[in-house]
């Protein structure tokens, strides 16, 4: 039989980051765990802008989502060494071309966001045992792949060991888009997946599988397992 969990629904979340840039995404052994967080929360807003016309029913404004913002904050404890390497990027980001910026992930028992944010605000107490207190406050970015938001995988789940695309190639001529389905197998299986194209200068590609072809030339769209980023189908793009 199994064991009622004991825990409250706020340590269930992980809350990790990778110092990176913003045009690749991190892989598995990059993410690092943001040290012992008490707290935190995710906040995300819609900017809307006024698109009403002389038809509008009941006089009623009709506003349009344009602008998407994200943002994390937390705070919990840690030792100094292990806050060490997340506070001195904050203060001197060489690694990120001067930007404080780096790649969060924020797991949920039922959802998983990833996202390229800008840390705008951090606190480096100075406390008279050997734990620390800290704070932390930060925003997305732009970056080639904007918020991901997946379904948790079930732990209990079988292991990917294939993805298939299709279709397996694209024709398209400059501006056209196309979107991709990708299956992983076994059935079962968590059906997260990563895109990435070779060459945004042909064809862009999101990671709902939405192809955009940009320019003339050829690009291959590669779909990666979320669980395991070796697991790879490809897929040949042209266009005219």
């Amino acid at each position: 039989m199994a064991c009622k969990t004991t825990k409250i629904p706020g340590k269930k979340r992980v809350v990790e980051y990778a110092i990176a840039c913003g045009d690749a995404l991190p892989s598995s052994s990059d993410w690092v765990r943001w040290a012992a967080l008490r707290n935190s929360e995710i906040n995300i807003s819609w900017d809307t802008t006024d698109a009403t016309d002389s038809d509008s029913i009941g006089s009623l404004r009709e506003n349009l989502a344009t602008f998407q913002t994200f943002s994390l904050t937390g705070d919990g404890t840690a030792r100094p060494e292990a806050h060490k390497p997340i506070w001195k990027h904050y203060c001197k980001p060489d690694a990120t071309d001067g930007q404080p910026v780096l790649w969060v992930r924020v797991t949920d028992p039922d959802l998983t966001f990833t996202v390229f944010c800008i840390l705008t605000t951090m606190s480096k107490p100075a406390p008279y045992d050997d734990l620390m207190t800290f704070s932390f406050e930060a925003s997305a970015t732009a970056s080639d792949y904007g918020l991901i938001v997946e379904d948790t995988p079930d732990p209990d789940a079988p292991t990917p060991n294939a993805v298939n695309v299709y279709p397996e190639t694209l024709t398209m001529s400059v501006n056209d888009t196309e979107r991709l389905a990708a299956i992983v197998s076994p059935v079962g299986a968590s059906q997260s997946v990563i895109y990435e194209t070779d060459d945004a200068l042909v064809a862009t590609v999101t990671q709902n599988g939405v192809v955009t072809a940009v320019g003339a030339g050829t690009a291959a769209i590669t779909v990666k397992s979320s669980v395991d980023t070796l697991i790879t189908d490809t897929v040949a793009v042209t266009v005219t």
